[in-house]
């Protein structure tokens, strides 16, 4: 299993490169560590629908200049973390915003 920084890079690199927005699933190989995962990347402000905890299912939003999600850098280094910790699973796109322009907008919602 890639480490969840190697993942992430490969998400950034398959992406266009004036990508806004992205809604990323992280999903844990051992749902036991759901809590220490949160922990670690709990300044993503991930959220949780129903028994995602359980599953070991964290969600959270990036972006890559500007608007509404955790900024790229700060998802690559809370990643590093996560490695560093000896925790895995994937981390996959389920929404991704390209060239959105916030002029007069807060942004887009997912």
């Amino acid at each position: 299993m890639a480490a969840f920084a190697e993942q992430w890079q490969a998400i950034v690199d398959a992406e266009a490169p004036d990508w806004s927005h992205l809604g990323l699933e992280l999903r844990l190989a051992d749902s036991e560590r759901t809590e220490e995962a949160v922990v670690v990347v709990g300044p993503l402000n991930p959220w949780r629908r129903d028994d995602d905890y359980r599953e070991g299912i964290l969600r959270f939003r990036a972006a890559r200049t500007a608007g509404y999600g955790a900024a790229a850098q700060l998802v690559a280094e809370r990643l590093r973390q996560l490695d560093g910790r000896g925790i895995e699973g994937t981390l996959r796109v389920i929404r991704a915003v390209d060239a959105a322009r916030l002029v007069s907008t807060q942004g887009p919602t997912f």
